[in-house]
């Protein structure tokens, strides 16, 4: 039942929906108060809530799993990059929740029992693996942060400033999206699961309104640069932090004077490709380039630079821009970690096989623009980046986070299209990292096409060698004895038409022997006669225990483009002299014989074309691969990773 009573600071009216809120602050006097029975203590007053994003409010209900909520509390807290909010929810069925919209993510978790002990929080390292409430879990971020501000009812006692260590797992279970925080503000540590959701899927109402739900395309602020007065943009009340583009200077964008952050280094200016407040559209939404930054990786002296520019779109949030040598990729973060231990030489993203490339230590060293973190020139992550081309993992990490994004590779035509850019983009150079193999699509081709005309030929083999060619015209057994020197005839046989070929074949019963045959082949008509020669040889036995055989019992002639008649053969036979043993020959007629010999030389033909297709995809992989610190086989290059967790792994 909901609680009602008048605040003791100013009198209003101050209302508990849930029996299980003891502590709340009052909406009119921002007094907090704490519930002792029927009465209400006044613990001071709560400072101010910073103006932020966020579309939710209190009052704001949704729904989770087909059950309604309402919002009925929130803790605001800060960290090193940012705000974030912490929603309250009061379910139907009397449950409490939280729910957090930090950097547009909409992350909903209940509290649940760990069913393991909970780690200490100084021991915690990112990417350490947990197996938590039956669940395996990896540490994606580790933050020391302060509540700030508070409002509503809500489930335990705060007040602003105290502080908050917090620590947030994934899992990297492929069917589910669970999240889990462990928050160590209390004693023993609270522990938390939940899920990541889109913003449609809570099926928000009563949100803070049109104009701060969907806020519009284009500046929310105008101001001027605190160190040289140049002007300054805001995009979004998300962004935390803007580098002057005038001189350079890092500012504060949550500080309404623009306290500056870092002051400008001497630096090489650099024009960006794509200038700053250009709108290209991808995907029919227009998004608005509000960041760039150059960032490097040195390897054995040589320096690697890439740049970055971040987009902006009034909805959809924030997505990147990357260009390397000319080779461009659309950035998106991901919530959900890929399946990846240390020192292995894959990641799997959605039952997708990404392949380590390289690795390496980012330095950012050249900022303009807005950013959604407190952006400083000389920050340094560790990176990672997988490929299953046209598509790319990256893993970044710093002491106490752990973020991934995938990127696919965007053609510059695309891009300058997009923006409408009237210079052109730098030409792409060499092979990038997960550039869609250009021969990829040929070789798909070439394979298809191989297996309908291999197909074809395997029909139409078989339809000549079964139904259509193949008519035996002659089947008679012979016997050639030692004693008997005479020719032998055969029966005739009729060709009614002209044959392409005439097969003649003997099956004998030879063993260890051989045997000579003189062949004349006789038109009774015209009396015509062809004339060959031939022999037919089988040797078997064992040596050593091995069984070997030599020869054949069988042998065929051809005879090509024989004229309609009637024909016979004649046969001189020649038995060994040192083995004169009577043979058995089974002689065999076939008109039109199905001629494997050019089925299988068109078969090679037809192979030749896949095989070398594939050999030129394969040599533009090789070509790829030479870019790599790591081998596509899963050996390193030297990537300066040891087995021990070390480096860009940790």
């Amino acid at each position: 039942m909901p609680f009602s009573a008048n605040c003791p600071a100013c009198g209003a009216p101050v209302v508990f929906k849930s029996s299980a809120s003891f502590h709340g602050v009052c909406e009119f006097c921002r007094s907090t108060l704490v519930r002792h029975g029927g009465n209400l203590e006044n613990l001071g007053r709560m400072a101010d809530l910073i103006e932020d994003a966020s579309p939710i409010r209190l009052g704001t209900e949704g729904q989770y799993r087909g059950v309604h909520f309402a919002v009925i509390g929130r803790i605001q807290l800060r960290y090193d990059a940012g705000v974030w909010n912490e929603w309250h929810l009061l379910f139907d069925d009397q449950r409490g929740g939280w729910l957090s919209d930090a950097s547009g993510e909409y992350l909903i978790s209940f509290l649940t029992p760990p069913g393991a002990t909970l780690p200490g929080f100084a021991t915690l390292m990112p990417n350490d693996e947990l197996k938590l409430a039956d669940r395996d879990f990896v540490v994606t971020d580790i933050e020391e942060a302060m509540c700030i501000a508070g409002e509503g009812e809500l489930p335990f006692a705060f007040g602003a400033g105290y502080p908050a260590q917090l620590a947030d797992l994934r899992t990297t279970d492929e069917a589910e999206a669970a999240f889990a925080s462990i928050d160590y503000s209390e004693t023993p540590p609270l522990f938390f699961v939940g899920e990541s959701l889109p913003f449609a899927a809570f099926r928000f109402a009563n949100l803070r309104g049109d104009q701060a739900a969907a806020k519009p395309a284009g500046v929310v602020k105008a101001l001027q640069c605190p160190a040289c007065g140049g002007a300054i943009t805001l995009h979004d009340k998300a962004v935390q932090s803007v580098a002057c583009p005038s001189c350079l200077s890092v500012l504060d964008a949550a500080d309404e004077s623009l306290r500056i952050l870092q002051k400008a280094a001497a630096a090489t200016r650099i024009e960006p490709s794509i200038p700053l407040g250009s709108t290209g559209r991808f995907a029919g939404k227009d998004w608005t380039v509000i960041g760039f930054q150059q960032r490097v990786i040195t390897a054995e002296g040589i320096e690697y630079p890439w740049q970055e520019f971040l987009l902006h779109h009034p909805e959809e949030g924030f997505r990147w821009l990357v260009e390397s040598d000319g080779h461009w990729n659309w950035v998106s973060p991901i919530t959900k970690p890929p399946r990846y231990s240390v020192g292995l030489p894959a990641a799997i993203h959605n039952g997708e096989i990404y392949r380590r490339f390289s690795a390496g230590s980012a330095v950012t060293r050249y900022v303009i623009g807005e950013f959604t973190w407190k952006v400083s020139v000389g920050e340094t992550w560790e990176t990672i980046d997988f490929i299953a081309p046209p598509k790319m993992l990256s893993r970044e990490s710093s002491q106490n986070e752990t973020t991934w994004s995938l990127g696919e590779y965007l053609p510059a035509e695309e891009l300058a299209a997009a923006f409408k850019l009237k210079t052109p983009l730098p030409a792409p150079a060499g092979i990038g990292m997960n550039q869609p193999n250009p021969r990829a699509e040929s070789h798909r081709r070439v394979c298809s096409n191989f297996w309908k005309f291999a197909t074809l030929a395997v029909v139409a083999q078989a339809l000549w060698y079964f139904i259509l060619g193949g008519s035996t015209l002659l089947d008679q057994r012979l016997v050639f004895s030692p004693g008997n020197d005479e020719p032998i005839a055969t029966q005739s046989f009729q060709l009614e038409k002209d044959t392409r070929n005439l097969v003649l074949r003997h099956d004998t019963d030879l063993d260890n022997n051989w045997l000579g045959l003189g062949l004349t082949l006789i038109e009774k008509k015209s009396g015509r006669a062809w004339v060959t020669q031939s022999d037919v040889a089988y040797w078997h036995g064992s040596d050593g225990g091995e069984s070997w055989s030599e020869g054949d019992r069988s042998r065929e002639l051809v005879f090509r483009d024989l004229p309609a008649g009637t024909y016979y053969f004649v046969i001189d036979p020649e038995i060994s002299a040192e083995k004169p043993v009577a043979v058995a020959d089974r002689v065999k007629v076939i008109r039109d014989q199905a001629a494997w010999s050019n089925f299988f030389f068109l078969l090679i033909f037809l192979v030749a074309l896949p095989l070398f297709s594939r050999y030129r995809m394969a040599a533009f992989e090789a070509e790829r691969w030479k870019n790599a610190d790591f081998l596509s086989s899963g050996g390193d290059f030297g990537s300066g990773e040891s087995d021990s967790d070390s480096g860009g792994d940790d």
